[in-house]
């Protein structure tokens, strides 16, 4: 019987960080804006040609600080145009905003903070691209990076029985930090899962999408059965599955012999029911692959794609196994093809292997939740 994990994810939050520039100077005649940053870093705008400074006004600075102006003099005269942006804080795009050029002194400082307004918010340098410099959003509803370099227990619950999880920095797919999760290879079945905890209302629905970076080792086609990614609601049937899911209706990515496997287990029912596709594409190994899902329930569907391409359908067209006899082109639970999970209210990530023949290790990474498909994140 297959069983489901459950996890969430941790959106970075962006913050601008000042760079250290020269005092400004008066107002320059026309300056070009700083290009943008490449990958979070710093884009250097080229300093106006000066004005004519007024008594006690600082020579011009080479660059504009980040977000804070220079100390300026108290009567320099303006230049004849606005001065160009200084350099954008750590992260942030170059300044693109001009400074006013009836206030001298003031124009390479502003330059420095026009990072927000000329695209987006400076952040902490990065490894993943924003288009505005700096670490890139959330672009779904969920996202965990596991860059804060622990699992953080508001966002997650954590379940284990054999397998272990922790957040480690040898193995990644972007930035410092990755998850990994252990299976032991032995006993009845084995799991280590990260639940989502309080998820967002807008990610309850009857449509779901999640995206992942996942790398398997070799060892992962020794199992017969292993359950990755699952989201799903609890039933209110006598019945009762195994742990740590006991009443989940859900659907799931998982793996069959080292190929892929998609399934749909109902644990509130006696006795427990599942029904399978396997997508006849191996899962690969010892290398870092985008991972996509959705999962629907009107109707039960699943479809998985890996490195950008379709690899998968689960639905009552797609049947390879099933515990209760169902065959393609036929119906589920009770007659029904839709309607059986519900509203998707319980998301999961991690493993749980069936039928434990051999040690083996997942890692994950970039891990999104959304109503939408998000697509893989750049390489």
């Amino acid at each position: 019987m297959l069983y489901a994990l459950t996890g969430a994810f941790v959106l970075l939050d962006c913050t601008q960080m000042p760079s250290t520039g020269a005092p400004s100077g008066a107002a320059g005649t026309g300056g070009a804006a700083g290009g943008p940053a490449a990958h979070g870093g710093a884009g250097a705008g080229a300093a106006g040609d000066a004005g004519g400074a007024g008594t006690g006004g600082a020579p011009a600075g080479t660059t504009g600080s980040a977000g804070n102006a220079g100390s300026v003099g108290s009567a320099g005269a303006a230049g004849a145009s606005n001065g160009g942006g200084g350099a954008g804080g750590l992260g942030g795009q170059a300044g693109s905003a001009m400074g006013s050029a009836g206030s001298a002194g003031t124009a390479g400082g502003k330059g420095g903070t026009a990072g927000q307004a000329a695209g987006g918010r400076g952040g902490d340098s990065s490894t993943t691209d924003g288009g505005a410099g700096g670490a890139s959003p959330c672009p779904g509803l969920l996202c965990e990076d596991f860059e804060s370099g622990s699992i953080d227990p508001a966002k997650w619950d954590t379940s284990s029985k054999g397998g272990t999880l922790a957040v480690q920095t040898q193995q990644v797919a972007h930035g410092k930090y990755a998850l990994h999760l252990q299976g032991l290879g032995s006993g009845s079945d084995d799991w280590a899962t990260l639940f989502a905890t309080n998820a967002p209302a807008a990610l309850k629905s009857a449509t779901t999408f999640g995206r992942a970076s996942m790398y398997f080792s070799a060892a992962v086609s020794a199992s017969l059965h292993i359950q990755f990614s699952f989201a799903g609601s609890n039933g209110t049937g006598s019945g009762t599955g195994p742990a740590p899911v006991t009443k989940l209706r859900y659907l799931e990515v998982g793996s069959y012999n080292g190929q892929w496997q998609l399934s749909m287990d109902i644990h509130d029912v006696a006795p427990n029911i599942e029904d399978s596709a396997y997508a006849g594409t191996n899962i690969p190994t010892n290398k870092w692959v985008c991972v996509e899902w959705e999962l629907e329930d009107q109707p039960e569907r699943i479809t998985l794609w890996v490195g950008g391409t379709q690899a998968g359908v689960f639905d009552n067209m797609h049947i390879n196994y099933s515990s209760d006899g169902t065959k393609s082109g036929g119906t589920f639970y009770q007659g029904k093809t839709s309607g059986i999970v519900g509203v998707f209210d319980t998301f999961g990530i991690g493993f749980h292997d069936w039928h434990p023949t051999k040690a083996f290790d997942v890692y994950y990474d970039d891990v999104v939740l959304d109503t939408k498909r998000i697509g893989c994140p750049a390489p």
